[in-house]
């Protein structure tokens, strides 16, 4: 009987630390199941990009970006699909403006920007900061 505790209690050490494990880091779109804040570069400029999953989750994520030292927020659309990320962005909230292309990296995305003519391009490097306040009710 004793011998059965003792091995009992064995193979329960033995199991814990996996039973205790961390979960793992969310990733693709479940990483914006809440809100979340990114930071980086676009081009040379700093910026500042909140996205979130859109109230019916299998219809992409959106949210928006802004420069660092300007007010004015670019309202952002779009999908992730495994690693592949793909962002469009309006100015004025009706019409595209501009195309956000990357991949995922754990808490990183890179890529590339483009404008809606394609003539203009920028190279973007986003790191994932806190979640974001959500303002939704």
């Amino acid at each position: 009987m004793l011998r059965i505790a003792a091995a009992s209690m064995l193979a329960l050490s033995l199991l814990a630390p996996s039973l205790h494990a961390a979960s793992p880091e969310p990733t693709g779109k479940m990483l914006f199941v809440k809100p979340v804040a990114l930071r980086g570069t676009l081009g040379a400029e700093q910026v500042q990009v909140n996205l979130r999953t859109k109230a019916e989750f299998e219809d992409g994520i959106e949210g928006d970006y802004f420069i660092f030292g300007s007010s004015h927020r670019v309202l952002l659309a779009g999908e992730i699909e495994g690693e592949e990320f793909f962002l469009e962005e309006s100015v004025n909230g009706t019409d595209v403006s501009g195309q956000w292309e990357g991949k995922m990296a754990g808490d990183t995305i890179s890529g590339e920007w483009q404008s809606v003519d394609g003539k203009l391009s920028k190279p973007f490097q986003l790191r994932v900061v806190r979640p974001a306040k959500s303002s939704r009710p």
